[in-house]
């Protein structure tokens, strides 16, 4: 019977504890010493939880082009910065993105800032700097 228990117990901890694993500290997977800057065009979003994504393609100056993406609060969080409708992010538009890089060198991370192809900006992380401003020119992701 203890042994039928303790069976049932490690199964139920382990159910309990596998949807934990799937959050992180933002701290723990990217760099938030660190901040990039790409420019690119938007090519899918997704909206889920616990955090969205954001996906562009970013033309190199040699002419070539990578696929970055970065992660965001969730979509309940971004409707509480105001960016609750989704049109505000169109397919094909080009966006300036701020973010943290991944600590393993992935091309992705966690977006501090994003800047509308209108000029409108918006925080939604960690700022690059104390104004949260953008530098003028925008250094090549590397």
């Amino acid at each position: 019977m203890m042994k039928h228990l303790f069976t049932a117990a490690t199964i139920a901890a382990g159910l309990l504890a596998a949807p934990a694993g799937a959050h992180h500290a933002v701290q723990a997977q990217f760099d938030v010493t660190v901040n990039k800057i790409i420019k690119g065009k938007l090519i899918k979003v997704d909206w889920q939880n616990p955090h969205a994504w954001f996906h562009f393609e970013v033309t190199l100056p040699d002419g070539t082009t990578e696929i970055w993406a970065t992660e965001t609060v969730g979509p309940n969080g971004l409707r509480r910065l105001g960016l609750s409708d989704r049109r505000l992010f169109q397919i094909g538009e080009t966006y300036t993105v701020d973010f943290c890089p991944d600590r393993s060198g992935a091309k992705m991370g966690f977006t501090n800032a994003f800047t509308f192809p209108d000029g409108k900006f918006i925080r939604v992380g960690f700022p690059e700097n104390p104004n949260g401003e953008l530098p003028a020119e925008i250094p090549p992701a590397r």
